[in-house]
């Protein structure tokens, strides 16, 4: 009886042994997927940072051409405006001449 229970007792304590490695097992791989997990989420977090970045030098470089088009525009309709009032000028000084001319000479 007595060496049953020993048999017993070393049976339960082999499977304890037993249980316990599998646990140690398990831990050590929940600890590996994690990590994986982990790196795995940082490699997604650096290309989501990469788009963006890209994505912000992109609309930067659209909204840089759109300003320089629209002063490109504004500049052009200025030296319009500049020439035509050179034009309008030019005509008023001839006009204004030609009537001192004929009040001053009659």
């Amino acid at each position: 009886m007595e060496a049953q229970g020993e048999k017993l007792l070393q049976s339960l304590v082999d499977e304890e042994q037993s249980l316990l490695a599998k646990v140690e097992d398990a831990e050590r791989e929940a600890a590996r997927i994690l990590d994986e997990a982990r790196r795995k989420a940082e490699g997604i977090l650096e290309a989501a940072r990469q788009r963006a970045d890209k994505t912000a030098q992109e609309h930067q470089a659209a909204a840089q051409r759109d300003s320089d088009s629209a002063r490109q525009e504004v500049l052009a309709s200025a030296e319009r405006e500049v020439s035509e009032t050179g034009i309008n000028a030019q005509k008023n000084r001839e006009r204004a001449v030609k009537l001192v001319l004929e009040r001053v000479l009659p």
